[in-house]
Parts: C-alpha cells; sequence; structure tokens
C-alpha cells in the first residue's frame, strides 16, 4: 500500500482505494517516517468506507478467485482479457483501469486534481457505481469527477453482485443474511462459490455454490437456486435482500406470494416481515426486497412486477 517509503495520506487512500478491489494487498511501512496504516491516515473515514465496502464484497471476490484458483484466469483483469475483440484494449491506451471479474470496471485516480480523464467504456450499458447513472459504452469519459472519496467505479448491466452483511473482519458476523446488488439487463447469472474460509478442505469437494439468475424483460424475475455442496458451516437457512437498480414497482412476491409494501427504509428495516420499498432518489430508482429466512436447498423465485 503506497509503497515502503515516503508517500502523503492522500496517496496513501487514494491506492487503498483501487486495491480494495484486487484479491490481496499489504500495508507496511518499510522506512517511512511515518507509521502507515489506514487507522493513521489524515484520512480515516475514507478508508474506513472502502476497506468496508471489500469485506462486503467478499463472495464475489472470493468466487473469482476460486475460478482464478481453477482456471488460472485472474480476477484482476486488463482490459484487453476481458475484451479481446476491442481493438481500442490492445495496446496501452487502457493501461490505467482494469477490470475486477466481469462486473466491476476500476479506474484509478493517479493525479492530485480531482477528476479523472480517458476512462474507456467498452460496447454495453455502464452504470455508475455511486450515483446509478447510466452510460453508453464504446465511448470514452472524460474529466469524471473524483474527489479524493470517490474512485470511480462502473458496473456491467446484468451485473449480480452477492454481498455479505457489514463486517470490520471476516467472520465478525454471521453471513446468513445475503444482499445481491442487481443491475437488470436481459438475462444473466452468478454462481456464488462458498466453503469455510479456513481450511484445504475445498481441495476435497468441501465448497458449495449457488446460482443466482435474472431475467429483466416487462418484469424482473430473480431465481436463487438451491445451493449445491457442502462444507462444515454452510447456512441451512438465510435471508436474502435484493437491492435491484430499477423503476417503481406494482408488487412483489416471493415464491407468488404477494409480499407487503413499506413507504419507508426506516419500516422496510425495522419489519420482521418480508416486504420490499422503493426509493426513487437512491441511484436512479432502487427497489428494495427482503425475504424472510429460506432454506437454501430450496428453490426460491423472487418476481418484481411491473405494469
Amino acid at each position: 500500500m503506497d509503497g515502503i517509503f515516503g508517500g502523503s495520506d492522500s496517496t496513501y487512500t487514494r491506492d487503498l482505494e483501487w486495491k480494495c478491489f484486487t484479491p490481496v494487498f499489504m500495508v507496511m511501512s518499510g522506512w517511512a517516517k511515518k507509521d502507515k496504516q489506514p487507522y493513521i491516515s489524515g484520512y480515516t473515514d475514507i478508508n474506513r468506507k472502502y476497506l468496508q465496502l471489500k469485506m462486503r464484497l467478499t463472495p464475489y471476490m472470493y468466487t473469482y478467485c476460486e475460478q482464478a484458483y481453477e482456471t488460472g484466469v485472474p480476477t484482476s483483469r486488463a482490459m484487453v482479457l476481458e475484451y479481446p475483440k476491442d481493438s481500442v484494449t490492445w495496446g496501452t491506451k487502457t493501461q490505467y483501469q482494469f477490470m475486477n471479474g466481469e462486473s466491476f470496471l476500476v479506474a484509478p485516480v493517479y493525479k492530485s486534481e480531482g477528476k479523472r480523464d480517458s476512462i474507456y467504456l467498452p460496447k454495453g450499458i455502464w452504470i455508475d457505481y455511486w450515483d446509478g447513472k447510466e452510460y453508453e459504452g464504446s465511448k470514452w469519459l472524460n474529466n469524471y469527477d473524483a474527489p479524493l472519496d470517490k474512485l470511480p467505479v462502473f458496473v456491467k448491466a446484468g451485473a449480480i453482485i452477492p454481498m455479505y452483511p457489514s463486517m470490520n473482519y471476516d467472520s465478525e458476523r454471521r453471513a446468513d443474511t445475503l444482499t445481491l446488488d442487481i443491475y437488470p439487463a436481459g438475462k444473466s447469472s452468478f454462481n456464488m462459490y462458498e466453503d469455510d474460509g479456513i481450511t484445504r478442505e475445498h481441495r476435497k469437494g468441501a465448497f458449495a455454490k449457488t446460482l443466482f439468475e435474472v431475467n429483466a424483460g416487462k418484469n424482473i424475475d430473480v431465481t436463487i437456486h438451491p445451493a449445491v455442496g457442502n462444507y462444515n458451516g454452510k447456512y441451512e437457512k438465510r435471508v436474502y435482500l435484493l437491492d435491484v437498480h430499477s423503476k417503481n414497482p406494482v408488487s412483489v412476491l416471493i415464491n407468488h406470494k404477494l409480499i407487503k409494501r413499506f413507504s419507508s427504509k426506516e419500516d422496510f428495516e425495522k419489519a420482521s416481515v418480508p416486504g420490499y420499498y422503493f426509493d426513487a432518489n437512491e441511484k436512479n430508482g432502487m427497489v428494495h426486497v427482503k425475504t424472510n429466512y429460506l432454506a437454501t436447498d430450496q428453490l426460491t423465485k423472487v418476481s418484481i412486477e411491473y405494469k
């Protein structure tokens, strides 16, 4: 992180932000005049924000790390690896950005000017991770507003990103509540990998995979398939929180049963029953859905319906 000597509070934070979208990084002071730790830096709140986001993204990142183990395809990818037919990615034009898995496009800020130029978005629709603004691909993005607390991150339309609850270190909290951050676009899927996170029993087949599928047409249908496989500590039941980037629905069903609509985030979060609410001001519109505890060995369908 930020080298082993020199640097500054701002370069440390800029470095930490984008490295939170890589599988592994390490902090060390080396010969620095100042102990280089995220909790000592002058921008502790920003550092905490990104480190907590990295922890939440564990099931997404862990799945791609397992794929790297199986196939050799890295989790952090040069643009040309993900878009080999796009000639823009063939040279050095996109050397200052990368893909984290198939869903995240990360463009680190490497100049002290509060903005980022020359961000290339490949073909397709890309959504700003922070405010939900949509961008048409096959274009360059310049003068992107990027104050110190904002790393340019874009999500590919169709993405399904599993997330654990907020925590400060692995296993601090139970992960029996799973959030699915969904960016609907046609048919898409994500096959989440989990194991005990401690031993090497996965090499003996002790792991499970859960397939999530989204079909976005007139309505948005989310299918949570039964988990396939087993390992020590596997959750038998889970609550699913769906954060769906979409417009205001007329109704939501879980396994063909209508669920309650809440008028506010506060009521939604307090409720002990399944339900949903819509926030028009959040990231260009968000539908939040909460299930009750559901068996992970059973199929679950969530239908978000429109007129």
